[in-house]
């Protein structure tokens, strides 16, 4: 579980280590949890996320994708989904690992379902 409630929104992670794939439903928030993991690794947190873009300016996989991290998250990883099986499965036993992928991610047999919910102050991952 991940709780960070110094900053604004309250982000509430509500999931033991393990590999989640969010619900394939659009525009329900996905992408902005992305940016506010971003930010809240700036801050110190030791969480991280990645999108496509990421990968097109040069981000590596491996420097986001890594078991230091508490949360992980890959957004948009249809964009990029052969990539990193290895490394995401690496952090299923020391990291929530969260995808975006609407296809359905095929690395692991050891996935769950998890949803996203977002009010103005608050983004709450749950099963």
């Amino acid at each position: 579980m991940y709780v960070n409630q110094e900053y604004n929104p309250n982000v509430n992670i509500l999931l033991n280590n393990g590999i989640y794939v969010f619900d394939a439903e659009s525009a329900t928030g996905k992408t902005w949890l992305c940016k506010q993991l971003k930010k809240l690794k700036a801050y110190g947190e030791p969480v991280d996320a990645i999108t496509y873009n990421d990968l097109l300016t040069g981000v590596r996989l491996e420097n986001v994708v890594k078991p230091q991290n508490k949360v992980i998250m890959l957004d948009r990883y249809d964009m990029y989904r052969e990539a990193g099986y290895e490394l995401i499965n690496n952090c299923e036993t020391t990291s929530i690992v969260l995808i975006d992928c609407k296809s359905g991610f095929n690395g692991s047999r050891d996935t769950e379902m998890c949803f996203i919910d977002i009010s103005e102050n608050n983004i709450e991952v749950s099963v």
